[in-house]
């Protein structure tokens, strides 16, 4: 099953209902299904259809969301690239990627100048919202095309994303994806979000990368998708009392940013159910601390662009049991157990065997949703797919009860005179000091240790603490071994387009003091 089968069935029983609010326009279920058929004969008819790859370059904006779903009409693979990236990185992903169809927003129209320079693929240039550069917008674009289905002629096995990773290794990897990536999502998800009333998502983070994943699947789920391009959580709060929000998936620095910002009793969150947080580690204090501050809300998912998600779940409820039972407080650094739709999910050491309960190793999956591999790098594809499963590069282990638990990124690890450190544990400990918004550590060069542990912090406005306070911290929490021996105060800590913090950036900037 496709997921604009999924859509269709909606329209069918809820044609009036409101799919797509906010930034872009108001879109009930009937027009958007007719607006979406209408950009897939557009691209039929421009020559464009099964395996071509399109992306769309905007802010959040609702004619960005269906273009997704009319080009997957098409039988077009979706080729994700985000506002936050770098220019030349963008070039790189859409030039590497064969991208032939760019849907863009006239706001960005200048750095598209750059792309029709630099990516040779590219053949067809629409601008949604208005027509610029000697482009049509997408009016114009779909102007004449019907509004009846396609047939559907293309087999759901046919490559329909091609995502860009994080990149916070170096160059984005491209994956090659079918439409089991999104049907699976949609139904993970549908069991997850247990909704009593139609569902109101908040897309706040960018479209383009997971939140796009999240409001393309609660499409299936007949909900009404409110597109925002501001990111200040005051306003996220003003959009939730005036939407009647009930589902957001942040990135965890905005919720610490909810949480130093926000005093729930100045807005009226009671429509919110689910506030899940994904895309990077959250810090289980932070977890507990949102839990007493904005109710049971909160939950929180994993998943890969290799993958799709949710891999794993943990529910609001489990999560508010955990916060209130110390029995059950290790929970909070939990990811959940394992989603519906995935076949397997192990923990796996280096020969392939794979682990019991509390035996720490990579997280390894079997899914439909997993992808075919890394676009023309088979190096790669062998080296992610050994043993027959999906590595995903998170070291960690479950507990007797099958929730699963993230130590660290493999490739984060600190080896420091023989032991193995996991920065994320250490991380955990510092986050909970209440002057800290948020911290990285790394392992640094060091010619008797091989490595020694450096804690990097950002703090919020107007707070202080030392780094001997933050040492003693970690040390009475952990143990001497584990603590770092030095601490540095940043600014601001480097992130990727997705709010990943970009450790390679932070040990690149210690590399010249001698070898890893």
């Amino acid at each position: 099953m496709r997921l604009t089968d999924m859509i269709d069935r909606v329209a069918r029983h809820y044609p009036e209902r409101l799919a797509l609010d906010g930034v872009g326009g108001t879109y009930t279920y009937k027009e958007m299904v007719q607006l979406t058929n209408r950009v897939a004969h557009s691209l039929r008819r421009s020559g464009f259809g099964v395996g071509t790859r399109f992306s769309i370059y905007t802010p959040n904006h609702s004619l960005g969301l269906a273009v997704i779903v009319g080009g997957m009409r098409a039988g077009a693979a979706w080729c994700n690239i985000n506002l936050r990236n770098s220019v030349a990185t963008n070039a790189s992903i859409l030039a590497r990627g064969g991208c032939e169809v760019i849907f863009y927003h006239s706001s960005v129209s200048e750095t598209v100048s750059v792309f029709r320079k630099e990516c040779s693929a590219l053949k067809c240039f629409v601008c949604l919202d208005a027509a610029a550069n000697s482009d049509p917008s997408l009016m114009d674009f779909i102007d004449g095309a019907s509004s009846e289905p396609l047939a559907c002629d293309w087999d759901p096995q046919t490559q329909c994303f091609q995502g860009s990773t994080g990149g916070t290794t170096g160059e984005p990897k491209l994956t090659v994806g079918n439409a089991d990536l999104f049907s699976c999502s949609a139904v993970g998800f549908a069991t997850c979000f247990n909704y009593a009333e139609p569902p109101v998502n908040l897309a706040l983070a960018p479209i383009t990368h997971a939140a796009g994943l999240v409001a393309l699947t609660h499409l299936a789920m007949a909900a009404t998708v409110v597109l925002q391009t501001s990111t200040d959580v005051v306003d996220m709060a003003r959009a939730i009392e005036h939407y009647r929000v009930t589902t957001l998936f942040l990135p965890p620095t905005l919720i610490y940013k909810m949480l130093t910002d926000l005093d729930p009793a100045d807005y009226d969150f009671s429509s919110l159910k689910f506030v899940m947080s994904a895309a990077a580690p959250i810090s289980p204090s932070k977890v507990a601390e949102a839990v007493a501050k904005f109710g049971p809300i909160m939950c929180q998912s994993y998943g890969q662009t290799e993958t799709g998600m949710p891999i794993t779940f943990m529910s609001p409820a489990e999560t508010a049991e955990a916060a209130r039972d110390p029995a059950k407080a290790r929970r909070l650094g939990s990811i959940g157990r394992q989603a519906i739709t995935i076949e397997g999910l192990e923990i796996m050491d280096d020969e392939g065997n794979i682990l019991g309960p509390d035996q720490i190793g990579e997280i390894v999956v079997r899914a439909p949703s997993v992808m075919r591999g890394y676009l023309n790098d088979p190096e790669a594809t062998r080296e992610i797919s050994k043993f027959g499963w999906h590595h995903t590069g998170d070291m960690g282990h479950r507990d007797a009860d099958g929730y699963f638990y993230i130590s660290d990124r493999k490739r984060d690890l600190i080896i420091s005179g023989g032991f193995n450190i996991f920065p994320l544990e250490l991380e955990n400990v510092i986050l909970t000091h209440p002057a800290v918004q948020d911290c990285a550590v790394v392992g640094v060069p060091d010619p008797k240790w091989g490595e020694t542990v450096k804690a990097v912090l950002q703090l919020k406005a107007g707070h202080a603490v030392t780094a001997e306070d933050v040492i003693a911290l970690v040390k009475e929490a952990l143990g001497s071994m584990k603590a770092p021996r030095s601490v540095e105060f940043w600014p601001d800590l480097p992130r990727n387009a997705a709010g990943k913090v970009l450790k390679r950036q932070i040990r690149a900037h210690y590399a010249e003091t001698g070898p890893r």
